[in-house]
């Protein structure tokens, strides 16, 4: 069945229709703006139900979402205003909700999706930042290795001498790995990795995804990648190591190879500390800037506040992202 707003130019891998059901066997909603028969506006989302709340957001392995609009031709200001005017329009129609959450882009739709903050600030939202860094990998790969730290192509050229890197088909061996390597430091995953299988099959038969591994010469792996793309960029978005590697340098140099080899911007994916920051810099990229909306309800925000009584006054991360 042809879904009403698959009219609509692309925005990222993580808008494409095959995506959200993968993710989410299907479980996903969105609203639409349409302009007569044609379709102006869509605002995929996932429904869940935590502690008794309603929270509206983004579903696993989905890094980015938010708005993808038709802004149609004509003058930069006009195309923003029509942006802010569907964007708005959407906002308006999004189901009542304890608690809102997604990330977006600001750089789609040829940067436009920057005034998509606005549009929700007006609704009453919140606007924060996260920090990535993106590589434009379509350089030569000589200017790409210059432009890195040198310690960095250190690294590369050390651990090319004790490892290999090959493409795993099997995505159950993947997950194996990855929860390994959470139970040695004894964390658990944010994650479920029920439809992880499906999505990485998913990703295969359509030439946009792949799990590379860095392997031992005894043929066992100690870290692992997936990699998934779409016409213009590709995301590291799932990387694991086993506790003994001290870092990925080399599955990130072999990621940049394989953008380069397919002409793509590639994107590090968020930074969530200082650490991570010095570590992918290292690599040459430019730092960009991907907006954060949420909302939280009333009900929402004092749950957040006996929390944080509890704690002793520590603030603490939502359990609702």
């Amino acid at each position: 069945m042809k879904h009403p707003c698959q009219n609509i130019s692309k925005a990222s891998i993580f808008h494409e229709y095959w995506w959200l059901e993968a993710v989410t066997a299907g479980h996903f909603s969105e609203v639409e703006v349409r302009q007569g028969d044609y379709p102006a506006g869509r605002l995929p989302f996932v429904v869940t139900r935590r502690k008794g709340l309603r929270c509206l957001g983004m579903p696993d392995f989905t890094h980015l979402l938010g708005p993808i609009v038709d802004s149609g031709d004509g003058k930069m200001q006009t195309r923003m205003t029509n942006r802010l005017s569907t964007v708005g329009a959407l906002i308006s129609q999004l189901p009542p909700f304890d608690f809102f959450k997604q990330v977006i882009d600001p750089t789609l739709d040829d940067g436009l999706a920057l005034i998509d903050g606005l549009a929700f600030q007006r609704h009453g939202f919140q606007v924060g930042h996260q920090y990535s860094f993106q590589i434009d990998c379509r350089a030569e790969l000589d200017t790409l290795l210059a432009r890195m730290h040198f310690k960095v192509r250190q690294h590369i050229r050390r651990a090319e001498e004790q490892r290999t890197v090959v493409t795993i088909d099997d995505p159950q061996r993947f997950v194996i790995f990855y929860m390994e390597n959470l139970r040695k430091t004894n964390r658990k995953s944010y994650m479920q990795f029920d439809r992880f299988p499906i999505l990485f099959s998913e990703c295969r038969a359509r030439n946009c995804g792949e799990i590379s591994a860095a392997m031992q010469p005894d043929g066992i792996p100690v870290a692992m990648t997936f990699l998934v793309w779409d016409d213009q960029t590709m995301y590291y978005l799932m990387c694991t190591r086993d506790t003994a590697v001290r870092d990925n340098d080399l599955l990130v140099w072999s990621a940049i190879k394989r953008a380069n080899e397919l002409g793509l911007i590639f994107d590090l994916d968020g930074v969530s500390n200082g650490g991570t920051a010095r570590f992918l810099s290292g690599f040459g990229g430019a730092i960009k800037t991907r907006l954060i909306i949420t909302k939280g309800q009333p009900v929402y925000n004092v749950v957040q506040s006996v929390k944080t009584i509890l704690r002793g006054g520590r603030s603490v991360q939502s359990t609702f992202d």
